[in-house]
């Protein structure tokens, strides 16, 4: 038996990610005893594959674990989960039998009897999307600029019958919108976990909420651009739009390039011209294939009133 602690100081969705690396790693060596460290603990919240070590433990081995494998993914297509188990793999001398990408979450029984955020604070008890349409404050390339079209689109579409809920970090830059329900800087982590088990889905950047919507196997739209490799973040049932392939500073691979837009080689009146490649109609129209496919319930075809 070994005792072992997984540290990863990283952004939560890197830490979500790596969910998936520690339960295949816990299932293929049950007699490990196996804890973790992030910034972000309520990710791992409720998770059965932990077990609480002390660091001051002289048993205890202590690993940092990242994802070295980002480095030439563009090439070999390896998924961004599959990253964190070959570095668990490389640095503590074991094989992991891998079982697929998908991150966990677990929600509780407890927590999905509670009433959800946007009947407590808007007294919505209907279906709705959560939308991210922000952006670290150190990385405005991730900023897509016409999410108010986005709104209007889907607005019209789902006939106040869905609403739209707009999330994000009080400390992060979202744009005022209007058509939406805001809980911008209202939910803590745990929080913004259980609004999107309630959801219909999300629509975002990349970003920790559309690895929040693939471990809970909820719909999700990623507006990717060209920014970061396809396979490399890429869960089947999402829709992810990416223009990899259509502009020579993202070939191949994602560009790769974060911060402010002077760091971007192909702008565009004022914005990366991969964002701008990605009309609002393209979002909207990805949103509304769930429902179009069965995937979501939505009689979109039927006017309000004659729904009662």
């Amino acid at each position: 038996m070994r005792k072992i602690i997984l540290r990863n100081g990283q952004s939560p969705g890197d830490v979500l990610t790596m969910t998936r690396a520690v339960a295949d790693f816990a299932n293929s060596y049950p007699d490990f005893l196996i804890d973790v460290r992030s910034p972000c603990a309520e990710i791992w919240e409720n998770n059965p594959w932990l077990h609480p070590l002390d660091e001051n433990d002289e048993e205890v081995e202590q690993f940092d674990i990242g994802y070295d494998a980002i480095h030439n993914s563009g090439v070999t297509g390896i998924h961004f989960a599959d990253g964190f188990r070959l570095d668990i793999e490389k640095k503590l001398d074991v094989k992991i039998l891998p079982t697929g990408i998908l991150p966990e979450l677990w929600v509780s029984d407890e927590e999905k009897s509670w009433i959800n955020q946007a009947e407590v604070e808007f007294g919505w008890r209907d279906k709705f999307w959560l939308l991210n349409a922000g952006s670290k404050p150190d990385n405005a390339l991730k900023q897509y600029h016409r999410w108010q079209e986005v709104v209007d689109i889907l607005t019209r579409f789902f006939d106040n019958r869905i609403k739209i809920v707009q999330i994000g970090h009080e400390a992060h830059n979202h744009p005022d919108l209007t058509g939406v329900l805001s809980l911008v800087g209202k939910t803590d982590l745990r929080q913004l976990i259980r609004l999107c088990h309630w959801s219909e889905g999300t629509i975002g950047p990349i970003s920790f909420q559309f690895v929040m919507a693939a471990a809970l196997q909820k719909p999700y739209v990623c507006v990717a651009a060209g920014k970061e490799g396809v396979r490399w973040h890429l869960y089947p049932h999402g829709r992810y739009l990416y223009t990899n392939g259509c502009l020579e500073c993202c070939e191949w691979d994602g560009c790769w390039r974060g911060g402010g837009h002077t760091k971007c080689l192909t702008m565009e009146n004022g914005h990366p011209k991969c964002f701008g490649m990605i009309k609002p109609y393209m979002i909207a129209d990805a949103v509304k294939m769930y429902y179009e496919g069965g995937k979501l319930n939505f009689d979109w075809r039927v006017p309000r009133e004659e729904t009662g």
